[in-house]
């Protein structure tokens, strides 16, 4: 059976031993070897992921990020056709999400991109309004390139990341446990301030 690279760029099939498009010169390093039985396997079964969905880039050493198929920095312009493509990390932050969850399992809070304010009156008030140490905007998560911050905003009680009180914008990792207007004393948490447990999960 024939085997074969397809071009990502132009569809052309080539040899598998060549490491450029005889049509169009894409660099096929990282193109996977096929033949018609796979490829029709593939098309058929659309719960097989493909390769495809993960997108590769080049990094120059100037920092900037190229497309795969660059033989040329975007940026600076040096040759980076010898450097080793990588997954772009921040396609794959994409499909993460985090979720606050309250600890007595009464409320759930799904972050998005973009930032938010958390308080009685603001995001979240639906679930914080009964909670009395908690301000009317007590603090503001800021979710970006993947990543989760928060920043206290109360000059009363304060917020705190696994019961320590944060005193400037704080990224948060799944696991954590956020205080909203209290801490943990002595093993016991203080009933008019909120709880949560930060979870992270991928996108479907």
């Amino acid at each position: 059976m024939e085997r074969y690279k397809i071009c990502p760029s132009c569809n052309t099939k080539n040899e598998p031993t060549l490491l450029e498009c005889v049509n169009c010169e894409t660099d096929l390093t990282m193109v996977k070897i096929t033949d018609e039985e796979t490829e029709r396997i593939l098309t058929e079964n659309s719960a097989v992921q493909s390769t495809a969905a993960v997108k590769w880039i080049r990094v120059c050493e100037c920092g900037a990020h190229n497309p795969v198929n660059a033989r040329k920095c975007c940026l600076c312009g040096d040759d980076i056709s010898d450097i080793t493509p990588i997954p772009d990390k921040e396609e794959e932050q994409k499909a993460i999400a985090y979720v606050l969850i309250s600890l007595d399992g009464k409320y759930v809070y799904k972050m998005t991109d973009g930032q938010v304010i958390i308080g009685r009156e603001n995001s979240m008030g639906e679930y914080l309004s009964a909670k009395s140490y908690v301000s009317r905007a007590h603090a503001e998560l800021v979710l970006t390139k993947g990543e989760l911050y928060i920043e206290n905003m109360s000059s009363t009680n304060f917020t705190y990341v696994n019961n320590r009180r944060i005193l400037e914008k704080t990224r948060l990792k799944d696991g954590d446990e956020v205080g909203v207007g209290g801490m943990n004393i002595n093993g016991r948490r203080q009933e008019q301030a909120a709880y949560f447990l930060v979870r992270i999960r991928q996108c479907m």
